[in-house]
This record gives structure tokens, sequence and C-alpha cells, in this order.
């Protein structure tokens, strides 16, 4: 028994100091890379990067060699450019670069082979000019190996070096899944402090490709779809937000993009639309018909539109164009029989100019002089609305106005300056002016000593009663002067 005890507590030491030994050649074989030329080293990365991934960076000489938690080369501020027409432009700034490398042969140096590359604390820089760099590096075969990307931002300029918008990447996987034989892309970050998450893909089995997008903290989510047919893709296109649903099919031509949907739901209701894109210089035009609107719930829910407008991505002097949103039926507003909503980019400005609402019995409202502004870190759209009136004894009876007062003064079109605060859908009326037949404005002390008094009084535009009274009371002291 004491033999075999002995012999026990022999193999154990044994087997303690041949782990011990392995462990220790096994470390100073992971030691290797670190005894390599570092000159060498930044020669041999630089071609692996730009054979492997189709990236030329710009290697700084500051390597270092780094077991934990996986051999790699630690490499600080690099640099990444686009050779486009033989001229080197930089596009990004990497301050960390983590190469990692395989463990098959420490002992060939010359034939470092590449796991992965991770970037971290990044600054890349992208204008209109370098989209068909970025389409040609994700169209070509990508490599297999990973590229992550970490706490980085990515800037989006005009020609003019202005910011259009900055995109925060928390992380992004770049690489070839082999096995769907497809390049995918995968990143989570923030635009405009609004957290998004992306995919895309193109399946070279068929050339077909798929963009999913998903901004969380306003409901928004869209899928983009690109079927290759005879050689021309035709996209299909479904955007999501709130309750509403927009599906959209459009084709890319040379410079414009033809679309049009028929099969498309503004909280359950069918509309349909149709449009151009011109790409240069780029503006739209876009004509939308709905069977009907419930412009209260539009009204209700316009939190969206106040984000929107306060992080200043739609102001862009690039952007020109026009939506147009026409119906024959409001829902819940009995005053109007139909709406032409017009919403206008110029230049970098957004306003509503030239919409208007119509009864077909008495009168015509058109919106002009719109614009929208930031107030103590909301949105909110200042305008006027002038009120057309072709039958005045129609107009008069709708607002419960007696047949004595209606010969008291007479009037051509009345004015209302306008506040609209789209963070908390509240409406009010800051001032009102009645205009002679002439177009010159009949001053009324007792009005505007009306509107002046009920200033903080906030009611829905689409409250039919609320409104009417509202109006009665106006048109009542105005006439009452005499």
């Amino acid at each position: 028994m004491k033999k075999i005890n002995f012999n026990i507590k022999l193999n154990f030491k044994i087997g303690i100091f041949t782990f011990a030994s392995l462990f220790f050649l096994y470390l100073l074989y992971l030691s290797i890379p670190s005894l390599y030329d570092s000159g060498r080293v930044q020669k041999v990365l630089y071609d692996k990067l730009i054979q492997e991934f189709q990236l030329n960076f710009s290697l700084s000489s500051d390597i270092t060699y780094r077991i934990l938690p996986q051999p790699h080369f630690y490499i600080k501020d690099t640099k990444i450019f686009e050779n486009q027409k033989k001229v080197f432009e930089e596009i990004g700034e990497v301050k960390d670069l983590r190469i990692y490398i395989s463990k098959k042969n420490f002992f060939d140096k010359d034939n470092i082979y590449i796991n992965k590359i991770a970037l971290s604390r990044c600054n890349f820089f992208f204008k209109r000019e370098n989209l068909d760099y970025i389409s040609n590096l994700l169209n070509r075969d990508l490599s297999e190996k990973k590229i992550l990307i970490k706490k980085s931002k990515l800037f989006f300029n005009d020609k003019s070096d202005n910011i259009i918008f900055i995109y925060s990447i928390k992380n992004l996987n770049f690489y070839k899944n082999q096995k769907e034989n497809s390049n995918q892309i995968k990143t989570r970050g923030n635009i405009f402090k609004i957290p998004v998450k992306l995919f895309w893909q193109k399946n070279f089995n068929n050339n077909n490709t798929i963009l999913n997008f998903k901004a969380e903290k306003v409901d928004i989510e869209f899928t983009n779809k690109g079927n290759l047919i005879n050689e021309n893709y035709f996209y299909e296109n479904s955007f999501n937000i709130l309750t509403n649903n927009l599906k959209t099919k459009y084709e890319i031509m040379n410079k414009s993009i033809k679309l049009n949907s028929t099969k498309s739901f503004i909280k359950n209701t069918p509309i349909s639309y149709s449009g151009n894109i011109e790409l240069s210089p780029f503006s739209f035009q876009i004509m939308i018909d709905a069977k009907e609107i419930d412009l209260e719930y539009f009204l209700n829910n316009t939190f969206l539109i106040s984000e929107i407008i306060s992080s200043n991505i739609l102001t862009n002097k690039n952007i020109n164009g026009q939506f147009r949103l026409r119906t024959r039926k409001l829902n819940k507003i009995r005053l109007f029989d139909q709406v032409d909503i017009n919403i206008n980019f110029e230049e970098g400005s957004i306003n509503l100019d030239k919409s208007y609402l119509l009864n077909n019995k008495f009168a015509k409202i058109l919106i002009y002089n719109t614009n929208f502004g930031i107030v103590d870190g909301g949105s909110i759209l200042n305008g006027e609305i002038k009120l057309n009136i072709f039958d005045y004894d129609h107009f008069y009876r709708t607002f419960s106005v007696s047949k004595k007062k209606r010969l008291k003064k007479k009037f051509e079109n009345i004015i209302f300056y306008f506040t609209f605060n789209l963070n908390n859908s509240k409406f009010s009326i800051d001032k009102i002016n009645f205009l002679n037949y002439e177009g010159k404005v009949m001053q009324s002390k007792n009005v505007d000593d009306f509107v002046e008094d009920n200033y903080e009084t906030r009611f829905k535009i689409s409250n039919n009663v609320l409104f009417k009274n509202f109006m009665r009371k106006v048109l009542n002291i105005y006439l009452d002067e005499g």
C-alpha cells in the first residue's frame, strides 16, 4: 500500500510538472510575435488588410503585440483611405485597431493569418461622393472574417462639409456569411439620440438585397427588398410607423426614382400615392390621395414630427420638394368637406403654405406664411389662416349669428394668426384681423381684447363645438361694434 501511495504521489508530481512545462512552452510560443520586427509586421498587416478586406489602412508604427484575451496586434491612431481616381481621400480615423491572428504557425512571421479585426473609438467621414465606394465595397465578395466596430461615430456631410447627420455606432459587424453566401451588416446605435437597429444583406445566389431598419424610441420600422429581374432592380418597401403602413414599389433609373403605391394604409384608411425623385440636383414631388383622413388622429399624434423637427434632420439646404395630400372626406370635422395639404421643403425650411380646407357650401380656408420653430426644447408651427367666404348667409347660419347683426358691419376675409404646439397638440389663435373688400385691416379693439383675454385658452381645432363657440363670440363682438 505504501508503494502504491508513493507511486501516486510521484505520478501526480510528474503530471503537474509536465502540465506546467507545457503551459510555459505554450506561453513562450504565444509570445513569439512579440519578437517580430515591427516594420515587417506593419508591411505584412497592410498587405493582408487590402487583400482580404479591401480596406486601405495607413498603419502607424505604434504596434504592440498582446496575448489576452486572444493573440492580436494593437495599433494606435490609424487612418483609412479611399482610393478614388488615384487620389487618396481620408474617410476614417481609428484610435484603437486590434488585428486578431491565428495561433497556427507563429514561426512563419511573413505569413500572418488574420482571424478578425476590431476597431473602436473611430470617426468616419462620408459624403455623397463616397457612396459609389461604399456600394462597390458592399457588392463585392467580403471576407468571411468579421470586421467589428464599437464606440464610434459616422459623419455624413454635404459638399461644403456641413453635417447632415451623425450615426453613433454602439456596435457593427461587417462580414460574409459563407453558409448563406451573402454579405451582411448588423449594427446598433443612435441617430439624433434615437436608438436604431439595422440589418443589411446581399445574397449572391440571386443578387437580391434586403435592408431592415428599426427606430425603437419613435416606433418606426421599414424593410426594403431589392429583386434583380432581367438585369434591373425593382424594389419593394414596407414602412411602419405607429398604426400606419406604407407599401411602396419603386425603380431607380439613371438620375431619378419612380415610385407608386396602391396598398398602403394610414390608421386602417386606404391611400394611394405616386411620385418622382430627381437625384441631381435632389428634389421630389409626391402626390398622395386618401379615401378619407382622420385629421383629429393626425393632430393628436404630432410628437414624432416634433422629434424630427427638433433634430434638424430635415432642415438641410439640399432638400427641396413637396408632399401633397388630398382627400374629399374628413372624419370628425364636419365643417369642411375636403382638404389639400402641402408639405414644402425649400432649401432648409419646411412650411405648409398653399394648403387649404374647403367647405363647398360657404367658405375656403387657405394656410400660408407658415414656419416650424423650436421653443423651450419643443417644436411649434406658426402661421396664418385666411378665411374666404363665398356664401355669407350660410356662413352666419353655421355660426348661429342672428339676422339682425349680419348687416351691421361687412367684411370680405378674416385672417387668423395661430400657433400649434407639436409636443402637446394644442392649437391657439394669437390674433384675428377682419379685412374689407379692398384688403385693408378693419381694426377692432374689442376683438383684440377678447383674443388677448382668451390667449391661454387652448382648444382642439378638430372639435367642432369648441371652434364654433369661439367663432360665434368673435363674430358677435365684431358685428356689435356697428
